[in-house]
Parts: C-alpha cells; sequence; structure tokens
C-alpha cells in the first residue's frame, strides 16, 4: 500500500510539472541563429561648392558731352582658372550704347545718351554656378543754372588710404541728378574737381570718387594720413 502512494505521488507531480511547462514560455539554452543587426553610417556630404560672388562695382554717372565709361566686375570664391564665363549685357535703359569687349571683368562702355542705363554681370564657373550683379549708369546733362551745396569741415577716415564719406546722397541733391566734385584743403585757397576713375582724365587729378548703396567716398591717391579738415563742394 505504501508503494503504491508513492507511485501515485510520483505520477501527479509529473502531471504538474508537464502542466506548468505548457503554461510557461520557454526561453532559447543555445546560440542564437538570428544574425544580429548591422548599421551602416553613411558617409559625410561633401559641403556645396561655393557660388561666385560677383559684383559689377559701385554706381557711375556720365556728364554729357562725355558718353562713356569703365565697367569693373571683380568677384571671389572661385580661382580665375576656374572661370568658365564672363559676360556683360545691358538689362534696361536707353539703346544706345557699344560694348566694347562684354567677355572681361573690364569693359569700355560708350555711346551713352541721356537716362539711366543697368548692366550685369555675369560670371559662371566650370561647375556651372554662377554668379551675377547690377551696376547702375546715370547720363545727364548738367543744369544750365547750376547750384552748389558745399559740406564743410570734412573728416578724412584713414584705415587704408584715406576718404571722406558723405552718407545718403541724395537726401542732399535730386534723385538720379549728375554732378561735379570739388575739394578745398585746409591749406588752400582755391577747389580742385575730383575726376571719376573710370574717366580718362583720372591721372590728372589728385582724387577719385565712387558711389556706392547711396553714399559718396572721396579719395586721396595720397599714401600719407590726412590730418585736416577740407571743404567738399557738389555743382549740380
Amino acid at each position: 500500500m505504501k508503494r503504491t502512494n508513492l507511485y501515485g505521488l510520483f505520477i501527479c507531480t509529473a502531471a504538474l510539472l508537464i502542466n506548468s511547462g505548457c503554461n510557461e514560455e520557454t526561453l532559447p539554452t543555445g546560440p542564437s541563429s538570428i544574425p544580429p543587426p548591422t548599421y551602416t553610417v553613411p558617409p559625410a556630404a561633401e559641403p556645396p561648392a561655393p557660388v561666385p560672388a560677383v559684383s559689377a562695382g559701385e554706381d557711375l554717372q556720365v556728364i554729357l558731352p562725355t558718353d562713356f565709361c569703365w565697367l569693373s566686375g571683380n568677384y571671389s570664391y572661385v580661382e580665375a582658372l576656374d572661370i568658365e564665363k564672363i559676360l556683360w549685357e545691358k538689362i534696361s535703359g536707353p539703346s544706345s550704347y557699344i560694348l566694347e569687349d562684354p567677355e572681361s571683368l573690364r569693359t569700355k562702355v560708350s555711346n551713352l545718351e541721356k537716362g539711366i542705363y543697368e548692366f550685369q554681370i555675369t560670371i559662371t564657373n566650370k561647375k556651372g554656378l554662377i554668379g551675377k550683379d547690377i551696376a547702375k549708369i546715370i547720363v545727364r546733362e548738367m543744369s544750365a543754372s547750376p547750384k552748389e551745396i558745399v559740406f564743410k569741415d570734412m573728416a578724412w577716415v584713414c584705415p587704408m588710404g584715406c576718404h571722406v564719406k558723405i552718407a545718403n546722397l541724395y537726401s542732399q541733391l535730386p534723385a538720379g541728378s549728375v554732378f561735379k566734385i570739388y575739394i578745398q584743403r585746409d591749406n588752400s585757397v582755391s577747389w580742385e574737381e575730383v575726376i571719376h576713375e573710370s574717366s580718362q582724365s583720372s591721372a590728372d587729378t589728385s582724387y577719385t570718387y565712387i558711389l556706392y548703396n547711396g553714399s559718396l567716398f572721396i579719395f586721396s591717391y595720397s599714401s600719407s594720413e590726412m590730418t585736416d579738415t577740407p571743404n567738399i563742394k557738389l555743382v549740380y
């Protein structure tokens, strides 16, 4: 009788173990057959090639009967050997003009008539990237009864070369007007005309000027630092 009870106990215990094994999740004990995930690091993207930074230069004025000036472009972010094409073209203004060398950075434009011209320079590099900028040329006659405005005791600014700046020029003059510029130094009673470098006679003067973003800059060709306070006269 005792032996039978032991056998029955063994059978019950086995049944309980089997039933328990069917209800619980069995974890694999051997090596996994699923390979571990792999990750591929993408190559670093190359930075985009810089677009040529192009400048058509400052705005110009031409006073008739002179009917020409020089357009001077420049660029950065591109080596000279990487330039594929340079092109100047008129995008607005009177129909009368002659571009002598439209595929050069510096070109003479002549046969101009009264009006406002806009010339665009486009520079393309060998990667097909393009930079553009526009120069404005104002062509006018001097008034038969000219007016003048004098700016007294102007200060030279001499970080690299010396210049005098008149900001917001066309708040002083009628917009689109042409004018002649004169400078009077402290040690002189006479006025000397300031000639733009695009003029043939620029070598005959000690000063030149540019118009940039609505401001007038008058430069001295002297290499020495200026300490006087000259007067500037505009005749328009």
